[in-house]
């Protein structure tokens, strides 16, 4: 994957699947620290396997599969970077946590990508659940989720494209590509 936005598509997505109703993602970075971490974590059931063998790029969940290529080229991504992927349980949520740091700055350093657009597909194609988004950048923060913009464009009776398209408009505006 080209952009790390899709890296984080890709495990919310995973959250998703393993029954989720939670998905917070969130991307810290120094430019003096030389630092960029971004966790997704969730409120599901967490890994059934140890983080080895959930990493690993043979091992899947998905029926009718014989490969799971999700975290291993996140893992990857993260390595080439000068970091590490790193497995576990989300203190906050109950669930999963793949937490991925790298230097900000190494040249083999992936763009960040398009992180309105991914939050706001999120969002979009599965309006039951509640995606929250935080970006916390050389002493600059923002954190949005979408039951609170829901809430404040009108609760139960806003469109879940509504909701996506105005999380993807926050995000843009406070986020300053990296």
């Amino acid at each position: 994957m080209r952009d790390l936005s899709l890296h984080i598509l890709d495990l919310a997505e995973n959250s998703i699947r393993a029954g989720a109703s939670v998905v917070a993602v969130t991307v810290e970075g120094s430019v003096a620290a030389d630092s960029l971490r971004i966790a997704v974590e969730d409120d599901g059931p967490g890994f059934a396997v140890p983080p080895e063998v959930a990493a690993d790029p043979f091992y899947t969940t998905k029926s009718g599969k014989r490969t799971g290529l999700g975290l291993s080229l996140m893992q990857g991504a993260a390595a080439r970077a000068g970091g590490a992927l790193v497995l576990g349980r989300s203190a906050s949520l109950g669930g999963a946590l793949v937490e991925a740091t790298m230097r900000l700055g190494h040249v083999d350093r992936s763009p960040l990508g398009d992180l309105g657009a991914t939050v706001s597909a999120m969002v979009a194609t599965h309006p039951e659940m509640d995606v929250r988004f935080r970006w916390a950048f050389d002493g600059q923060e923002f954190a949005t989720s979408s039951r609170e913009v829901a809430g404040q464009l009108g609760g139960n009776g806003t469109s879940s494209m509504a909701v996506a398209l105005d999380m993807m408009k926050r995000i843009n505006a406070a986020v300053v590509p990296r």
